[in-house]
């Protein structure tokens, strides 16, 4: 039976979220190549990818649970990739120097 969703399948998706999650940490977390090295300010923990998929998470969370057209997932580009970063800087502690406004400390505050 059609119920009108493309099939997706989880392989995929994986796949999908395993780069993105790769990608964000080039920029952030690579201890020798990012280009932004994130630093949480309580440990001086540089970011590891455990917080950027808890940080992808609450993002796609946050998308879902919108649902509008001015904040979607745009498949793992930059707008998404600098989006997880404020998250990390709002909800876990990293450094706020890197907070670029992409998203508001209002959408998160809640569940600090």
């Amino acid at each position: 039976m059609n119920s009108g969703y493309s099939t997706i399948s989880s392989t995929y998706l994986n796949d999908q979220l395993t780069d993105f999650v790769d990608y964000v940490y080039s920029f952030y977390g690579d201890k020798k190549d990012a280009l932004y090295p994130l630093f949480n300010v309580d440990t001086d923990k540089q970011v590891d990818k455990v917080d950027i998929l808890s940080a992808t998470y609450d993002y796609l969370h946050e998308v879902n649970k919108r649902n509008d057209e001015y904040f979607t997932w745009g498949d793992g580009d930059s707008l998404d990739r600098e989006r997880v970063r404020d998250i990390l800087v709002i909800k876990y502690g990293y450094d706020k120097e890197y907070y670029g406004g992409s998203v508001l400390w209002e959408d998160f505050q809640n569940e600090l």
